[in-house]
């Protein structure tokens, strides 16, 4: 559990297009896997509450609140989940599960708006994990507004940046 009197943590989430670009990469499957693994130890090494030091959701600023968790993430699952809290204890709360499953590291959110994106990690170089999307459960029309990108960013080691890219009608929202 992070201590907000002994740890400085800082959490941005910025929803908006192109938020998670990155440069290309190409690596073998046996050394992705490594990676994709590392990163997942990486996840689970960030158990514990998080607090909104700046951010913005849809391009309105989100209140930060040094007293309450905005973000927390436990392992479950005998360690083969990674449970991911956004908007912690409020009405609007979010679940996002990690996970890896052949050796890729994947990442299930259960947004408010009631759809589920599925992400899986793109090869990246850097202290940056990024998603990209694969499909959306429970989202009859394809023009709803749904995330569809994600990164967790790593930026010291109690500072964190964490990413959402949003698309309505089919286009990144700005």
């Amino acid at each position: 559990m992070k201590d907000t009197t002994t740890v400085l943590v800082l959490l941005s989430m910025l929803i908006m297009s192109g938020c998670c670009g990155s440069k290309k990469t190409t690596t073998s499957g046996g050394a992705r896997a490594v990676t994709e693994a590392a990163n997942y130890e990486r996840l689970k090494a960030l158990s514990g509450d998080w607090y909104l030091v700046s951010g913005e959701r849809l391009g309105v600023e989100v209140e930060a609140d040094p007293d309450e968790p905005f973000i927390s993430y436990s392992v479950s699952s005998g360690g083969h989940s990674v449970i991911e809290k956004l908007f912690v204890d409020e009405p609007n709360e979010m679940t996002s599960i990690y996970y890896l499953d052949s050796g890729m590291l994947y990442m299930d959110h259960y947004c408010s708006l009631g759809n589920q994106p599925r992400m899986r990690t793109r090869a990246t170089v850097g202290d940056d994990i990024r998603f990209k999307l694969l499909s959306v459960g429970n989202m009859p029309d394809k023009n709803d507004l749904h995330i569809s990108s994600h990164s967790v960013e790593f930026d010291g080691p109690n500072e964190l940046t964490v990413r959402w890219g949003a698309t309505k009608n089919q286009k990144p929202m700005t």
